[in-house]
């Protein structure tokens, strides 16, 4: 039996970005249903254990307030953030009990199965759970929040992927720590700072290390052979966690079922190399064990849904500002690939400069083939450069409630999206 439903906005995807799409519309008095695959919600700041927030201000200030904000002081209060790094299970308390008091109708374990559109409009969706049951929904708006353009695709409208040869970027499974001994691992930095990244600073508040050149060299010469150039974690709240962004897969599709799941099977076996590798060469390691490891693979990037502006790497490089510019970011390219792998003396000596910011205009969030179609997240439109500094999670998550604020003044003027993106109202 096919269940039916009518919503004024369906999301689909409940990663950060649409759940912050969520939240902003269902403050807004909008009848928002919120459908995710996974069995919680949050995507990769959750269930893929992704850390830190990546910058999201200068000296003048945060550039995205709001909701996530708001997200960052109840994480605060609760114990869950030290500077920008954050605790994931506080986070997906959190993320429920906001979408809660939304109003916002959650559906887990589901993934779109069929899209019925006509004349530039889709007018349903349907879902298939994983319990065996299919139910259909009807709305006046649609989001794409999938981070692989799932609903775009499967609408027919265009999809990018990859870069200028069609690959994508590298996939991480990330990893949390714990027993670590985080006054060796400083005194080590402080004794060795040719060994690290310029920009590790082993006397701020959070400890955010990359390097250990000179381990990693001894360790392939002992028979290491899954270790990358450099091991890179990021201290947790708590006492003597991390979390390790150093897995890496290389040349595999995200939206290639086989070759997604060779990427969490080769990520896997480095993870229990990697730890083997931490406790014989790494100082403060030696007693530290495997917490947990992601459930969600880190995909940085796959299909990105066509909309009515392409934002772009060179957008990045000029900080520039639109008139329709609803989000403001300062993160800068950051591809993950075989070749930016190779640490140069130079990559090892830079240290990133933020003076200025970015904006993300509307028109990048609104689907250029579908009126009614809200693109959101890592799969927004943009070319490979620039979604590589605009896919971190604060600037996604802003991305997210500017959409849930715009489909709010959509429904009250009866627009459509795409007339509200181009005359920018």
């Amino acid at each position: 039996m096919l269940i039916g439903l009518k919503k004024d906005v369906v999301i689909v995807g409940a990663g950060i970005s649409g759940v912050h799409a969520a939240i902003a519309a269902g403050r807004a008095g909008l009848d928002v249903l919120l459908v995710e695959r996974e069995g919680s919600v949050g995507g990769i700041s959750t269930l893929g254990l992704c850390n830190p927030f990546m910058r999201f201000w200068l000296d003048s200030g945060s550039l995205v307030g709001g909701i996530f904000e708001e997200i960052l002081k109840d994480l605060a209060r609760r114990g869950g953030l030290l500077a920008n790094s954050f605790d994931s299970e506080i986070m997906k308390i959190i993320y429920f009990e906001k979408l809660k008091s939304a109003g916002v109708s959650l559906v887990l374990h589901s993934i779109p199965i069929g899209v019925e559109s006509c004349d530039r409009q889709i007018q349903s969706v349907r879902f298939f759970s994983s319990q065996g049951s299919a139910f259909e929904v009807e709305a006046r708006y649609f989001v794409d929040a999938t981070g692989d353009a799932t609903l775009s695709y499967m609408a027919g409208a265009e999809v990018f992927q990859g870069d200028e040869n069609g690959a994508n970027q590298a996939m991480t499974l990330m990893f949390t720590v714990s027993g670590i001994d985080y006054a060796r691992v400083r005194e080590d930095i402080r004794s060795n700072r040719e060994n690290f990244f310029a920009w590790v600073n082993p006397d701020f508040e959070i400890l955010s290390v990359a390097g250990y050149f000179e381990e990693i060299e001894r360790a392939r010469k002992g028979g290491y052979d899954r270790l990358h150039n450099y091991f890179f974690f990021i201290e947790l709240p708590g006492s003597g966690r991390a979390t390790v962004n150093t897995t890496h897969s290389f040349d595999k599709s995200a939206v290639d079922p086989f070759e997604l799941s060779e990427a969490v099977t080769d990520c896997m076996a480095q993870t229990d190399q990697l730890m083997t590798f931490a406790r014989e060469y790494v100082r403060g390691f030696e007693k530290a064990e495997i917490e947990k490891i992601a459930t969600l693979m880190g995909v940085r990037e796959s299909r990105r849904s066509r909309g009515l502006y392409v934002f772009s790497g060179e957008d990045v490089k000029a900080h520039r500002k639109f008139p329709d510019g609803v989000v403001r970011a300062t993160y800068g390219i950051d591809v993950h690939n075989r070749s930016t792998q190779q640490v140069s003396e130079e990559e090892r000596k830079a240290i990133p400069l933020y003076d200025d910011y970015y904006e993300i205009p509307l028109r990048s969030l609104i689907s250029a083939d579908l009126d009614n179609l809200a693109i959101i997240g890592r799969c927004f439109s943009s070319d490979f450069s620039g979604q590589s500094a605009a896919r971190v999670m604060p600037t996604v998550a802003g991305m997210g409630q500017a959409i849930g604020q715009v489909l709010h003044r959509a429904i009250s003027r009866g627009e459509n999206l795409s007339e509200i993106a181009i005359d920018g109202r």
